[in-house]
């Protein structure tokens, strides 16, 4: 059975359009679909992409494609680092937080932590009205 008959027009043009768009290139497709014919793709290119009949893919779309999606990652990674040390100083705030009420319960036998059901103020309340 030939790859042409092997694959409906559906799947031929699904084919296509992922290596049109840069998602596969022709070689991984072939791996991914098991296509044994190594012409196949840019042959089925040229029917359903309207590629002339001497026409090659152009790599530079894809290589364009593929430099942007490396400047996507890095700009993603830059954003995770910079998350990831946010994180670690809050962290370290609230761990500061939680010595410094420790100490001062400790040593000054103030208790700083807030009581579950504790009444707002007078005073509290006329400024959060504001």
């Amino acid at each position: 059975m030939s790859d042409l008959e092997k694959f409906s027009e559906a799947s031929r043009r699904k084919i296509v359009s992922e290596v049109v768009s840069g998602s596969l290139t022709k070689e991984r497709a072939r791996l991914i679909y098991g296509i044994k014919s190594k012409s196949a793709i840019l042959e089925w290119m040229r029917i359903f992409a309207g590629l002339p009949r001497n026409a090659t893919v152009d790599p530079l779309p894809l290589l364009k494609n593929m430099s942007v999606q490396k400047d996507e990652v890095r700009e993603l990674k830059e954003r995770i680092k910079q998350l990831e040390e946010e994180l670690n100083l809050s962290r370290l705030k609230g761990r500061a937080y939680q010595i410094m009420v420790e100490i001062a319960k400790e040593d000054y036998g103030l208790d700083l932590e807030k009581k579950p059901g504790a009444k707002q103020s007078a005073d509290s309340k006329k400024k959060n009205r504001k």
